[in-house]
């Protein structure tokens, strides 16, 4: 069939158009709706792209064709914000980088807090360092190159918004201070507070650091303050802590004597001699008494330092190796290491009783130290395995404390106030610390010179002091900086114990022990006795007023009787109330009995009273007692027994009195008067047999 070219051409045309169009609709339509042929559907805080796929919103504008058709960078206008910080997506505020994903919605769309974006910044490692700027296209360049009026970043991000101070704009959102940079800005804070996410200042804790102050750190708000316990002073030039009263001194083993050295000036004293080989030092403050061990006698000795009694006993015997010797100054023990008999064992004081407290795991028991205030026991092991080890004075929890970083620990020493256990390495020549419970293990100070084999070692106020073997010499450094090394004492034979005599090197709880509250706590008791005497002197002055009031009453009854019987004398007629009275005088005689009976009590009840103290006072331990709480004692009992004798005279004349007055007249008594004597007489009779 033929047909017209022109109608074939208008067809065409036609069809064409049509084609084009729909296809145009669909073109356009197709990813502004995201339905259908394939397009993904884009959440509010994602940009859909023209090719069908989503991205961040935030990629937005960033110089990268994150949608690969350039379509996320098409009609970009220049970045309004910092180089530091992130636009929000819809609008054009800004917020600093530090800000995203803080789990704060800074931006009213909520686009800094978008879960792609956080995901993003967890999963892009930091390409970039501290001292280094990131261009917009993820390129990194030096910090100073930024706004330098050339730009190093290939998308010239470097050299945008150089001009801008962000300290203008409600001070950075920093809480404290805000310093503008040439590229950005930062918040800084005052002395005492430290920087939170970047913008707020907090107060921190100063004190969370220990070395903060030698005893006590109080934290105020943007400072602290140091101050000391109990018996120590602040030293007003360095801000210390020192011990007051008597000057402290230090005691060291010297082979064959035993020396005292003054820790201020370089002198010394031998206070024993002619000793065999004289090894690890303890002492007792309380009873001004040192402790040694002998290699060479294989035991145990001790001294009073006073110079009035300086005789040498020995408490302990068959020891093999004694190494190191710790006295508890609380409980009255004595522990002591041998690496002989590989044995940790303790004694009473007096050598007397003595126990094993553990022989099993011990390669080469050495240095010990106790905390009878904690009741825990310290101890070195130098054999193979190294190891500091810690257990309960009675043996029980034993547990390895030190064991990493350690290879021969030969002088060990406790911190009573820092709470801190020291120890002096001599294989790595080395000074270290660690808290009682093993953590935080710290070096203090390191030298081959002053460390080459130590041995000896005690921690006082803040200082901490060593003996040397090879070095000969007794060494001071700063506890907790490790400097002002400082010579005590040179040319020694052989120093190997030592010790600081001063008694707050041991401290004396009265709620830790029954020992120590008899050995601190006499005087207390000594005044409780004195107590005890006075309040029996006031029972006793108590009784004697309440005899003179009987002795009143006595009176006035006879002043009454002699009445009665002038009545008696003057009118024969009122014998009636003549037996009226004598019925009265009766019940007064009566009366007077019944508190006479009251009397009688309270004296019984005072000899209970008696009789219960003394048992409490035979409950008394006899050795503990002085000849002063003897002699309170014995008074306490004699002016018992002259109060009872008092009170029992008086008891008989009164009932003398009373039997005489009451039956004697001077007249004749009828029939019925003498009745009533008789009577009296019986009556007397029968309270004399109840006594």
């Amino acid at each position: 069939m033929w047909i017209p070219g022109c109608l074939l051409s208008m067809g065409l045309s036609f069809s064409l158009g049509l084609g084009l169009s729909a296809g145009l609709q669909l073109a356009v339509a197709g990813p502004l709706s995201g339905s259908g042929h394939g397009y993904e559907e884009c959440s509010e805080n994602e940009f859909l792209c023209r090719n069908g796929h989503c991205v961040s919103a935030a990629m937005l504008c960033n110089g990268i064709d994150d949608c690969n058709d350039q379509s996320d960078e098409r009609n970009c206008s220049v970045a309004a914000c910092g180089l530091h910080e992130f636009q929000c997506s819809n609008s054009t505020a800004c917020i600093s980088k530090y800000q995203l994903c803080d789990g704060n919605h800074d931006c009213a769309s909520g686009s800094d807090e978008s879960d792609h974006l956080c995901e993003e910044r967890a999963t892009q490692p930091g390409s970039c360092g501290e001292l280094e700027f990131i261009c917009r296209s993820g390129q990194c360049i030096e910090l100073e190159s930024a706004c330098d009026n050339f730009p190093d970043c290939s998308d010239g991000s470097d050299e945008v918004n150089c001009n801008r101070n962000e300290c203008l704009e409600a001070n950075g959102k920093c809480s404290d201070y805000c310093w503008d940079l040439p590229l950005g800005y930062e918040c800084a804070c005052p002395t005492g507070l430290d920087l939170i996410n970047h913008f707020i200042c907090e107060d921190v804790d100063d004190c969370r650091n220990s070395d903060m102050c030698d005893q006590i750190c109080v934290n105020l708000h943007g400072s602290y303050t140091c101050n000391c316990y109990q018996g120590y002073q602040k030293n007003p030039h360095t801000g210390t802590c020192q011990a007051t009263g008597e000057e402290p001194f230090m005691i060291v083993t010297n082979q064959g004597d035993i020396r005292r050295i003054n820790m201020n000036r370089m002198e010394y004293l031998e206070i024993a001699d002619n000793l065999d080989n004289a090894r690890a030092l303890s002492l007792d403050i309380s009873s001004s008494t040192i402790y040694w061990s002998d290699e060479m006698r294989r035991g145990i000795f001790r001294m009073s330092v006073d110079q009035n009694r300086r005789d040498i006993r020995q408490i302990l015997g068959d020891v093999q190796s004694p190494g190191g010797i710790a006295v508890d100054w609380i409980y009255s023990h004595i522990y002591w290491t041998d690496s002989g008999a590989k044995t940790l064992s303790l004694a009473t004081l007096d050598g007397l009783k003595r126990k094993t407290l553990f022989s099993k795991n011990l390669m080469e028991p050495a240095a010990i130290a106790v905390d009878p205030e904690s009741s825990f026991l310290y101890w070195t092991d130098i054999g193979e395995p190294p190891k500091i080890e810690k257990a309960g004075l009675n043996g029980a929890g034993r547990r390895i404390l030190v064991n990493i970083g350690i290879e021969k620990p030969t002088g060990i020493a406790l911190d009573y106030i820092k709470k801190r256990l020291y120890w002096a390495d001599s294989g790595l020549h080395e000074l270290f610390y660690t808290d009682l419970n093993g953590q935080r293990q710290s070096s203090v100070f390191h030298s081959q010179k002053y460390l080459a084999n130590p041995f000896g070692l005690a921690v006082f106020e803040d200082c901490a002091y060593w003996s040397d073997v090879e070095g000969k010499a007794v060494y001071s450094v700063n506890k907790f900086t490790g400097t002002n090394v400082k010579v005590l004492a040179s040319n020694l034979t052989k120093p190997r114990g030592l010790v600081v005599f001063h008694k707050l090197m041991q401290p004396i709880e009265t709620n830790s022990s029954t020992s120590s509250q008899e050995r601190g706590d006499s005087s207390t008791s000594s005044q409780e006795r004195g107590n005890s005497s006075t309040s029996s002197r006031e029972r006793g002055d108590s009784s004697t007023s309440s005899q003179e009031r009987g002795d009143s009453i006595t009176s006035s009854q006879e002043r009454g009787d002699s009445i009665t019987s002038s009545q008696e004398r003057g009118d024969s007629s009122t014998s009636s109330q003549e037996r009226g009275d004598s019925i009265t005088s009766s019940q007064e005689r009566g009366d007077s009995i019944t508190s006479s009976q009251e009397r009688d009590d309270s004296i019984t009840s005072s000899q209970e009273k008696s009789d219960s103290s003394t048992s409490s006072q035979e409950e008394i331990d006899p050795d503990h007692l002085d000849a002063v709480s003897v002699g309170v004692i014995a008074l306490i009992v004699i002016l018992i027994g002259i109060v009872m004798c008092c009170a029992a005279m008086h008891w008989r004349m009164i009932l003398g009195h009373v039997k005489i007055s009451r039956c004697y007249s001077p007249v004749q008594l009828d029939a019925e008067n003498s009745m009533i004597c008789n009577g009296q007489r019986m009556d007397s009779v029968s309270q004399q047999s109840l006594l």
